[in-house]
């Protein structure tokens, strides 16, 4: 399962499941839930839930789910959409990165976010994986 996370920078990042009304966050990234675990409409507004609620912390930068009632704390990874896709359609990153003309270190960096990526090239990704461009984003 998916959850959309805002981060709010200050001096520590903070993370939240609702926008900022006036845009003071990062725009939302997917990342994936650890099994169990779902988003969940409360009276006090999206809540990450297991057994009882969760909350959102920061570790170097990252989304952490803390989870007290069962003492855990997983650190969140963005989903990796590209890779899925790629995945679906049978293809390595090596045939990826051929399609694209780029090397085999920027596809695993895209699909580790270790390297932004561009809109351009996001749409060259997508007509290579016979998709949508919204469909790696969101």
């Amino acid at each position: 399962m998916e959850a959309v996370l805002y981060c709010y920078d200050g001096e520590k990042p903070t993370f939240k499941l609702t926008a900022d009304p006036d845009g003071n966050d990062d725009g939302g990234r997917p990342y994936d839930l650890p099994k169990g675990y779902h988003v969940e409409e409360t009276k006090d507004g999206p809540q990450i839930m297991g057994e009882l609620p969760c909350t959102l912390e920061e570790h170097n930068g990252k989304p952490v789910l803390v989870d007290r009632k069962s003492r855990k704390a997983y650190l969140l990874e963005r989903s990796r959409r590209i890779t899925q896709r790629r995945e679906e359609m049978g293809m390595t990153r090596q045939e990826l990165a051929d399609a694209l003309g780029v090397t085999l270190m920027e596809v695993y960096q895209w699909e580790t976010y270790e390297v932004e990526i561009g809109t351009a090239i996001l749409g060259r990704i997508a007509k290579v994986l016979d998709c949508e461009t919204m469909d790696l984003i969101n």
